[in-house]
């Protein structure tokens, strides 16, 4: 009898397991497709052709925390430009991460009283919730982001917060940016407990602190910036045991960027009791900054853009946003330069869209031991002229040793049987 309920329990297990997988496997490439675009820092809106064309499913935008409320309680209506976007990527069915921020000097003024209020947290909750609202009724598919690199916030520099610029206790900064996310959380879910919202930073180990601090369980996913300082995709910027991500190892002894989702999904599965999605909203390289190999030019950056988005689709991220559209005020970092003209990376994006926006990720492929510096992996096409065992596939492959050969990424579409599929 207990026998029988244990293979009960198991085969319903695994039915369970099929059935997320299937989900998973339901997801098109493109969905996972984001651009950081520039409107609110003086990107021409005509521009938003151009967010078409390149066929990305998520863009992520912002509009000033103090834009929106000059007075306590009182909340402006979104400004033409903004309600302009919203309305074109509803129609295109590009859904938007909304950045949260910043601190709001204008409605909330610091005082001898109040040191921190440009950052009260009851007022922000308040704001993030309006912002939840207004978007709803925009009619637009969204994801709240809660600040962007609060570590590298006035707030977190300034002398009535201060700590550590990683995160490590003690540092006041830290807690009070739980304090904020835990009351939008709560503020938001209490509206609609189906919009997603994420914590951010761009490093990894400071959303180990953010959960030890105690993020609320609604919390739906944590959002990073994996800058590599110009290592290529693969590699993320620390090591197994750097000094200080300490007592944490963020990634593994490969230093992947895959270990680096797969170690911070188990801690929030641990201290939320949910593994939470992963959304990488902004990964880019800056022309002309240092790398292993050198200066980075315009055709690495161009090399290392579809690497990057495929190895965060085998990662299993939910979104990730190339950075960015325009250099606008951030440098040599856009697909497009101010002038308008396009960099070779606008020309790679465009053709990783038109090449695996209608696939499926399947897996990455296991190399033969004398190719292990190939790495490979296999989509099935979405209009596939597959049969009961016989499938259509695109495989994406690169040569990760950049000193000796080009890490271009190259495209190859095949018929194979689904048993020959030879998964990593």
């Amino acid at each position: 009898m207990h026998l029988n309920l244990y293979l009960f329990a198991l085969i319903l297990m695994l039915f369970q397991q099929q059935a997320l997988a299937e989900t998973e496997r339901a997801r098109l490439f493109e969905d996972g497709m984001c651009l950081q675009v520039k409107f609110a820092q003086g990107q021409p809106l005509q521009d938003l052709q151009m967010v078409k064309e390149l066929g990305v499913k998520w863009v992520r935008e912002e509009i000033a925390w103090s834009a929106i409320e000059q007075q306590p309680g009182v909340y402006s209506l979104f400004p033409d430009a903004l309600n302009l976007r919203l309305d074109f990527y509803q129609k295109n069915k590009i859904s938007v991460i909304f950045i949260m921020a910043y601190e709001n000097s204008v409605a909330y003024p610091n005082s001898n009283e109040s040191p921190n209020h440009f950052v009260n947290e009851v007022a922000f909750g308040n704001y993030v919730a309006y912002m939840a609202t207004q978007l709803s009724a925009s009619g637009v598919h969204f994801a709240i982001e809660l600040w962007n690199e609060p570590h590298n916030s006035a707030f977190a520099q300034s002398e009535h917060f201060g700590g550590n610029w990683q995160g490590a206790p003690p540092s006041l900064w830290v807690d009070h940016y739980v304090k904020m996310a835990n009351e939008a959380v709560k503020r938001v879910k209490a509206i609609d407990p189906t919009i997603k919202m994420m914590t951010n930073d761009d490093m990894w180990v400071v959303h180990y602190h953010f959960l030890e601090k105690g993020l609320p369980q609604a919390l739906d996913g944590f959002s990073v910036h994996p800058y590599t300082g110009g290592s290529p995709p693969e590699l993320a910027a620390v090591k197994f045991d750097t000094d200080w991500t300490r007592p944490y190892q963020v990634v593994d002894q490969d230093q992947s960027f895959e270990s680096a989702v797969r170690r911070l999904k188990e801690q929030g599965l641990k201290k939320l009791g949910k593994k939470p999605t992963i959304w990488v909203t902004e990964w880019g390289w800056r022309v002309g900054g240092g790398s292993p190999t050198g200066a980075l030019t315009e055709s690495r950056i161009a090399e290392y853009l579809p690497r990057a988005f495929i190895l965060a689709a085998n990662a299993g991220v939910e979104s990730m946003c190339w950075f960015s559209s325009m250099d606008g005020p951030d440098g040599p970092m856009g697909l497009k330069t101010n002038d308008g003209r396009k960099r070779p990376a606008y020309g790679a994006f465009l053709k990783l869209s038109r090449t695996l926006g209608k696939t499926k990720f399947i897996c990455e492929l296991k190399q033969p031991d004398n190719k292990k510096n190939i790495r490979s992996f296999a989509f099935r096409k979405e209009k596939s002229v597959e049969t009961k065992r016989q499938q259509e596939i695109v495989i994406a492959s690169w040569d990760t040793i950049e000193v000796l050969n080009s890490g271009e990424v190259v495209y190859k579409k095949t018929i194979v049987d689904e048993t020959n599929i030879n998964c990593k």
